[in-house]
């Protein structure tokens, strides 16, 4: 009966350890679900606030577009009779406008010469230099010393 008592005790203890490693496995598992959890979590958090994030990007381009209509408007009801304080605001306008339009001037007349040396076409003569006799220039060419009369004294 000893060898019986010991195989029930050697189960007990084995079915024990099984229960332990179970217990174990399920809290590292449990353990682990909650780290994927977390982290899960914490990206959607990142997607959101980028989300976010380009949201608020676009509608402060937005709000900037209506800013710069709204000066515009302004501008043009108000541009012979500004206010103080946009007095030096409306002179750099005008000066951008006026440096704007020479700029267009300018750009005009490139455009224009470009087009103008399209239409010009160039004439040109080939010559083949063998078959001409060289041309007489004035200019005197020395013989070589070989073929150089000899001078009498």
């Amino acid at each position: 009966m000893a060898n019986y008592r010991s195989m029930i005790k050697g189960t007990a203890s084995a079915l024990g350890n099984k229960a332990k490693e179970k217990i174990k496995s399920a809290a590292q598992s449990n353990k682990l679900h909650s780290v994927y959890d977390r982290s899960s979590t914490t990206a959607r958090c990142y997607a959101n606030i980028a989300k976010l994030n380009v949201k608020i990007n676009g509608e402060l381009e937005e709000q900037k577009k209506v800013f710069v209509e709204i000066g515009r408007l302004y501008f043009d009801q108000h541009r012979n009779d500004p206010e103080d304080y946009f007095v030096p605001l409306f002179e750099e306008l005008v000066a951008m406008d006026q440096k704007i339009e020479a700029l267009r001037t300018e750009l005009y007349e490139a455009k224009a010469s470009i087009a103008a040396a399209k239409e010009k076409t160039l004439e040109v003569e080939i010559i083949d230099f063998k078959d001409d006799p060289p041309a007489d220039d004035g200019v005197a060419e020395e013989a070589p010393a070989e073929d150089a009369p000899e001078e009498k004294e």
